[in-house]
């Protein structure tokens, strides 16, 4: 009997593992229910049936079950199962509506696992709202403050962790008043020799702000001083501060107001310097011919160069600006110029003619400080607070642009105030139709909202809009592929997913999460595009002051409408001038003594004047004594030549090449000489930020001084060698 018994208990126990392994393999994936898993977890086990009274057992009964995607998207992280917020799931209700009995209840199969009925999206896991607010985010940070100065840090670090968590619930980007602080800790901390306490506070100033640059500069002095031997943690620091500084919209447009600046500066400051020195190396020649004209020809020679300089200066007297002074030079020297001469004297003048369109360039291309555009970029990717989202509504006036109610859109939205958000949004589209990143962030609030039939509304138009923009379309299908997930349409929810991860998969798997269900991390919002801000930035008309500002600098009284277009005449008029140069008969300069090689003065040549041909090529005409006060006159020419082109040389660098005669590399020099020192000249910044870094002001130097200093010495070497 004890046999037997134990056969039909082995037989009861295959008979209940067959309906459960069915039930297995038949059951597909299925989505997250809320609180599902920690029931399952914590249900007890029904006891195994007594041995010695076998009983016939009862098939399992299958529940209904969702399936997740059918593929999932390359990079994204898997769902996860369970969280802080499940609670224990409602019973699932029978298909005939009654509880099903214990008793085998003979009926039709089970239906197929892809006939399952889905579960309805209300039971789909439940996004978390926001719970922090922005003073609760700054208790934190007086906590940890509190926690430093009371020597307890264990309590510092909760507090720490704790902010970093608000930070990341509110949607906070950058928080740069309090990394700033934390990089003035590690200054302090590398003070005291407290090397281990200064990585600490840079580390956190780098997790507060990560589009800081300054963050990631602490961070690399902290680095370096904790292992001098040990290079590359600073050195990959510091190529975080250089990816960072180019992320930061105020940095990246400070750095190149300087560049800007500094190469304006040089090309006026060049150009000007090029063609007085071009006309300074002619003046003899055009003084000496002057005195030929027939108005002046019986007059002295003093009074001649007197009236010429006179005339020369005649435009600064009639108050017609520098540009006409220079352009007046120009011409004066322009029959006494070689080609190459004749080349740079014309690109310096059409780099003065464009100074007033490359300025106003350059304000559009750099304008930030104090504009609508950075309180937009500071409340949108920022810790804001109420008084400036008020102070930026107020500062854009009625009716405000769209990227103002599209940042405070997202600033209400990242609070957990969908109703204000909702309202910015709408309002932004009315004044911006065209804009497709409002209509994602718009399907993000109404996705927070419950509202889904308006979240697909607004995603699809989103799509249409794109205008082929990847960004948009990848956040615009993310928004689709989680809007699918909660109404349990798998296939569409992995298609649109799918798409997203190929359209912009970088930007979703850095700004959006699969694993934090927090409403500021399950969808992903599209920030202003920068095309907008600038517009922004510009939108006050500060461009075209500038321009109105170094027009009327450089001409004058001329009218400012006829500038370029009697610029570039000009030009054209002197280049026609260069075909009647040769009947003009202009003298030239003799390559002995110096002295103006003029046909109407005497038998010159095309390269010596009268007396050094008498002197030196027709033997005999003049006594030896006069001949070698002629030699020493040319030996006193080359040493004053080579002299002078010593001193300009290293008075102006490329200066000396222009006075010996290579204009092109003296040209060349003296503009790079002149950009790196106004590089130096403008260290502070032309444009300097709110909280300006010494480290950073004297890396311009410290760049900027060696490279000046190397221009300058291959100038006065090239310079040297050519008079040696």
């Amino acid at each position: 009997m004890a046999h037997r018994g134990s056969h039909t208990l082995l037989f009861a126990l295959l008979l209940l593992a067959v309906p459960l392994q069915a039930a297995a393999q038949l059951a597909p994936p299925r989505l997250v229910v809320e609180g599902e898993e920690a029931a399952e977890d914590v249900a007890p086990r029904e006891p195994p049936p007594p041995a010695a009274a076998p009983v016939t057992p009862a098939p399992a009964v299958a529940r209904p079950a969702a399936a997740l995607p059918a593929a999932r998207a390359p990079g994204s992280a898997r769902p996860p199962t369970s969280g802080p917020a499940a609670a224990a799931p409602e019973p699932l209700p029978a298909a005939s509506g009654q509880v099903p009995s214990a008793t085998p209840d003979p009926g039709p199969a089970p239906p197929a696992a892809a006939e399952v009925r889905l579960p309805p999206a209300e039971r789909a896991r439940r996004i978390i709202p926001v719970s922090t607010t922005y003073a609760q985010l700054m208790r934190r940070w007086g906590e940890r403050r509190d926690a430093l100065r009371d020597g307890d840090p264990a309590r510092a670090d909760a507090a720490a962790e704790a902010l970093l968590a608000a930070r990341r619930e509110l949607g906070i980007e950058n928080l740069v008043p309090l990394a700033l602080a934390e990089a003035r800790a590690v200054s302090r901390a590398l003070d005291s020799a407290l090397t281990a306490e200064a990585v600490a506070h840079g580390q956190l100033a780098v997790a507060l702000a990560p589009d800081l640059p300054d963050a990631h500069l602490a961070l690399a002095r902290a680095r370096f001083a904790e292992a001098p031997g040990r290079p590359a943690p600073a050195l990959a620091a510091l190529r975080d501060t250089a990816l960072a500084a180019a992320r930061d919209p105020q940095t990246r447009r400070a750095f190149l107001a300087d560049v800007l600046a500094a190469a304006l500066a040089a090309a006026v400051t060049c150009a000007v310097a090029v063609l007085v020195l071009l006309l300074a190396r002619r003046l003899p020649l055009l003084v000496h011919d002057f005195h030929h004209l027939p108005l002046v020809r019986g007059t002295a020679r003093v009074q001649a160069a007197f009236l010429a300089i006179v005339l020369l200066a005649a435009p600064i007297a009639f108050g017609l600006g520098p540009l006409v002074t220079l352009a007046v030079l120009a011409l004066a020297a322009w029959p006494y110029l070689a080609r190459a001469e004749r080349a740079v004297a014309t690109a310096a003048l059409a780099a003065l003619l464009a100074v007033p369109w490359a300025s106003s360039a350059a304000a559009r291309t750099t304008a930030w400080t104090g504009t609508l555009a950075e309180r937009v970029q500071a409340v949108e990717h920022g810790a804001a607070s109420d008084e400036d989202a008020a102070a930026l509504e107020a500062a854009a006036g009625a009716p405000a642009p769209a990227a103002v109610h599209a940042a405070l859109g997202r600033l209400a939205k990242r609070r957990g105030a969908l109703a204000a958000a909702l309202r910015h949004y709408r309002a932004a589209a009315e004044a911006d139709e065209r804009a497709p990143e409002l209509s994602v962030n718009l399907g993000n609030a109404l996705f927070l909202a419950e509202d889904l039939e308006g979240a697909r509304a607004a995603y699809l138009a989103a799509s249409d809009r794109a205008a082929g923009d990847p960004l948009v379309l990848g956040a615009a299908n993310y928004g689709l592929s989680k809007l699918y997930l909660r109404t349990a349409d798998m296939e569409r929810s992995a298609a649109a997913r799918e798409k997203a991860e190929a359209q912009a998969g970088a930007f979703l798997r850095a700004h959006g999460s699969d694993d934090d269900f927090s409403a500021n991390r399950w969808l992903v919002d599209l920030p202003v595009p920068e095309a907008r801000l600038e517009a922004l930035a510009n939108g006050d008309g500060a461009a075209g002051r500038v321009r109105a500002w170094a027009e009327a600098r450089l001409a004058g009284a001329l009218p400012r409408a006829a500038l370029p277009w009697a610029g570039a005449g000009f030009l054209a008029a002197l280049w026609l001038l260069s075909a009647l140069v040769p009947r003009l008969g202009p003298s030239r300069a003799c390559e002995g003594c110096g002295g103006p090689a003029c046909r109407r003065c005497g038998p010159a040549s095309e390269v010596r004047c009268g007396q050094c041909v008498n002197a030196f090529e027709r033997r005999g005409l003049v006594d030896a004594r006069d001949r070698l006060r002629k030699e020493t006159q040319v030996r006193r020419h080359a040493r004053v030549s080579a002299l002078s082109t010593r001193i300009l040389a290293l008075v102006g660098g490329g200066a000396g090449q222009l006075w010996r005669g290579a204009p092109v590399r003296g040209a060349l020099l003296l503009l790079a000489l002149l950009f790196l020192g106004f590089v130096v000249w403008f260290w502070r910044g032309v444009l300097p930020p709110p909280q300006a870094t010494p480290w950073v002001l004297a890396g311009k130097l410290a760049v900027a001084a060696p490279l000046a200093l190397l221009v300058w010495g291959l100038a006065v070497r090239d310079a040297f060698r050519r008079t040696r």
